[in-house]
Formats: C-alpha cells, sequence, structure tokens
C-alpha cells in the first residue's frame, strides 16, 4: 500500500514538467524556444508512432560518423545571436517558418559571415570557427538597413555582400536586393533592386551570366504553401519565376517561370541547378534552362496537404505532355529541400560530380551524384544529422563544410576523417 502510495507520489512528480511544456504553464514552452527556437517538444514527448515503425525507418540509413563510402566527423558551434532573434517568431504559425530563426552563412577570406532573418550580421573569423577548443566568438557588424520584414538569402559577390528580403513600407511589402562593401565596422547599404508590392518572398540568389552580362539569379515564390496561385504562369507576375537583374542597368528579365518555392540555386558554367519546395511529396531538382517553363500550379509529383487522398489528383502528374519541363529528379516523401552546392572532388576522390542537397524536413543531408550528359542522377545517398538545415558552405583550402542549423542557432562543421 505505502509502495502504491510512493509511486503514484512519483508519476505526479514526473507528470508535471511534461504538463507544463504541453499546456505552456508558467510560460515554460516560450523560454524553452527562446533557448532552442525550433525545438518543438511535444512531437518527441508525445510522439503517436510505435517504436518499431521508426526502427524499421532507419534500416540501412547511415548516421555519422559512417556513410557508405567515407568517415566525416561533426562538430557543432552555437552562435549568440541577439535576443530578439529567440522571441520575433515564437508566436507565428506558419508551414516553412514556424518557432526557430533561420540564418545564413557566407565566406570572405579570412572571415565568416552570419546574417540571421532579422537582418542581424555577425562577424567572426574562419580561424575561430575552425578551432575545436574555442567557443564561436563573433561581432555584431552595424548597418543602416530599416524595416526589415524577413532576410531569405545572402551572398558575397566581389567583396560586396548582397541581402535578399522583405522590406515594410507605408503601402505594402516589397522584395528587395541591397548590397554593401564588406568591412568589420559598419555597412552601409545600397539598394540594387526592388519590386512592386508583393505578397510573396524572395528565394536564393546566384551571380550568373546571361547573354555574355552579369548578373543575379533570383527566385521569387508563388502563393501559400497550400494555396496554389496562377501567378507562377503569368508573364506579367515576377511570383513564381527565376529572374535575371543585370548589374549593367539593373533591370531584369524574366528567365524561368513555374516554379513554387525554390530553396537552392547553383550556377555553372554550362547549366543551373535548382532545387525546389513541390507540395507534399513533391521536392525537386531542377536543369534551368532559359524561357523553359516547370509547370507549377499545374504539373507536380507531390499533392495538397490534407492527406485526403482523392482520387483524383490535384495537379497533373506528368509536365512534358503538358508542355513543362520535368525535373530530373523527384523527393517523394519530400524532404523540406533547400540549398544545393557541389562538392569539388579534392573533398574526396570517392566523389565525382557529387553535390550535396540539404534538407528542413528531412533533417539530413544527401549526397547526390550528377551526369550531366544527359542529365539524370545515379545516386542519392541521405545522411541523417537530426538538425534543420537552411544554407551550406564550403572552406575549400580547408576542404571543410558548413551547415546552418536552425533549432539551436549553431554552424556544424563537417569533415572528412582521415
Amino acid at each position: 500500500m505505502r509502495f502504491l502510495k510512493y509511486f503514484s507520489f512519483l508519476i505526479l512528480l514526473l507528470s508535471i514538467p511534461v504538463l507544463s511544456v504541453h499546456y505552456n504553464l508558467f510560460e515554460t514552452k516560450d523560454k524553452i524556444y527562446q533557448k532552442y527556437p525550433n525545438l518543438n517538444l511535444r512531437k518527441y514527448l508525445f510522439k503517436e508512432d510505435p517504436v518499431f515503425n521508426r526502427v524499421n525507418n532507419d534500416y540501412n540509413v547511415k548516421f555519422l560518423p559512417n556513410t557508405e563510402l567515407i568517415k566525416l566527423n561533426l562538430i557543432k558551434k552555437k552562435v549568440t545571436f541577439t535576443p530578439k532573434y529567440y522571441t520575433s517568431n515564437i508566436k507565428k504559425k506558419n508551414i516553412a517558418y514556424n518557432k526557430y530563426g533561420s540564418f545564413f552563412i557566407d565566406l570572405s577570406e579570412k572571415n565568416i559571415f552570419i546574417t540571421d532573418y532579422l537582418g542581424s550580421i555577425h562577424l567572426s573569423s574562419i580561424d575561430n570557427l575552425l578551432d575545436k577548443d574555442k567557443k564561436l566568438e563573433s561581432k555584431l557588424l552595424k548597418h543602416n538597413l530599416s524595416n526589415v520584414d524577413r532576410v531569405y538569402d545572402s551572398m558575397i559577390y566581389e567583396n560586396n555582400l548582397y541581402l535578399a528580403y522583405v522590406k515594410k513600407t507605408r503601402e505594402c511589402k516589397k522584395i528587395v536586393i541591397s548590397f554593401a562593401n564588406l568591412n568589420n565596422e559598419k555597412l552601409n547599404f545600397a539598394n540594387f533592386f526592388i519590386s512592386e508590392c508583393s505578397k510573396v518572398a524572395p528565394g536564393r540568389m546566384a551571380i550568373f551570366s546571361k547573354n555574355n552580362e552579369k548578373g543575379i539569379l533570383l527566385s521569387v515564390s508563388s502563393g501559400s504553401y497550400n494555396d496554389p496561385s496562377l501567378d507562377a504562369q503569368n508573364d506579367n507576375s515576377i511570383n513564381g519565376k527565376t529572374i535575371f537583374i543585370n548589374f549593367l542597368d539593373k533591370k531584369y528579365s524574366v528567365f524561368t517561370k513555374g516554379h513554387r518555392v525554390v530553396q537552392g540555386l547553383f550556377v555553372d558554367d554550362d547549366y543551373v541547378i535548382a532545387t525546389e519546395h513541390g507540395p507534399r511529396g513533391g521536392d525537386e531538382i531542377n536543369i534551368l534552362k532559359s524561357k523553359h517553363n516547370y509547370g507549377w500550379p499545374i504539373s507536380s509529383y507531390g499533392e495538397k496537404y490534407d492527406f485526403k487522398y482523392e482520387a483524383e489528383p490535384h495537379f497533373k502528374k506528368t509536365h512534358l505532355e503538358h508542355g513543362f519541363e520535368e525535373p530530373i529528379f523527384t523527393f517523394a516523401p519530400a524532404i523540406g529541400i533547400s540549398e544545393i552546392i557541389k562538392l569539388p572532388v579534392d573533398f574526396s576522390e570517392m566523389f565525382n560530380n557529387v553535390f550535396i542537397v540539404t534538407s528542413l524536413y528531412g533533417r539530413s543531408i544527401f549526397l547526390v551524384r550528377l551526369n550531366t550528359k544527359p542529365f539524370r542522377v545515379t545516386f542519392a545517398e541521405k545522411i541523417f544529422l537530426n538538425e534543420r538545415i537552411r544554407d551550406i558552405k564550403y572552406i575549400k583550402n580547408k576542404k571543410t563544410i558548413l551547415l546552418a542549423f536552425e533549432e539551436k542557432g549553431e554552424i556544424g562543421i563537417l569533415k572528412k576523417l582521415d
């Protein structure tokens, strides 16, 4: 009898922290989110999947340090963001940006620039970042940007830092690209591109040459996550497009159309690769060709997020038959695809024409081998990291991969083990 009494008391005692998180008593959940912005504890504490399902799902999936062909080592370093970074998104509900602060990584010769979604820019040295015995020390840079609603990408080109973001004006929100010359004190940004009033957002930027003239290739999203917009097929709208903005006159032209949300861009001398969020089960890798149409929201191998499993599809299940460009690869289930980079051969002789594709919901990186003649994916190896990854960069002279881990505001440092 006494045992049952003590056991009941123990169960009650253990349930207090669980219930405090679940019902946000004493703002417990909010305080946890401030420290770990995207850590949704309920998905771990109240996960309904049977254990054997999760074990089965992990069968033949490689976990670090092992991959199929090489061994890797991963360390993580915490970034010290401003307090607003941890609180600004806590109450917001969004399929892509929920309870966390995204950030982006850029590299100069000796420094790393870390730009968060609010427009704060942090500077650290690469040597400090890669020293495994030191904490990441960063300096918050002053700048002249204002009314930044959200930053969606950053890029360094010819000693200038470019930011793509949505800006609030008195009338509406606009897509803006601004740039500033790099220095260690204050960044003075000037506008490079400003859109008309827009309800959508930019995606990624990349340096691109069109007709021997250099400029910026920018992706622009289309519609909300479960409410497709026909703007992607409208030639008079930049929504659902990739657009080319010339450095000389800063005028833009539509490069490709029929996109949902392009989250990654890689430009080579001979081709352009885009990674694109589809709807449920329809994340894509596309080869972008000038004036080609990629089908959204008419064709997609994914479906809406309602999980009703109707007999009739919402979207056409072919692209080519409707005059659209076929993706070279589709992830089903979708992985919450994000950025893509090409992995140099000097990282490992095991990899030739191998790209790294990062993911958000998939919490993994994917080593993807891409043949270019013809374009086709010959393998895609999943490396599970258990982190949402928004951005990725490669330090060539250090043979090191950098990953932006969103949930805890950390930079992942990935190297090959000798």
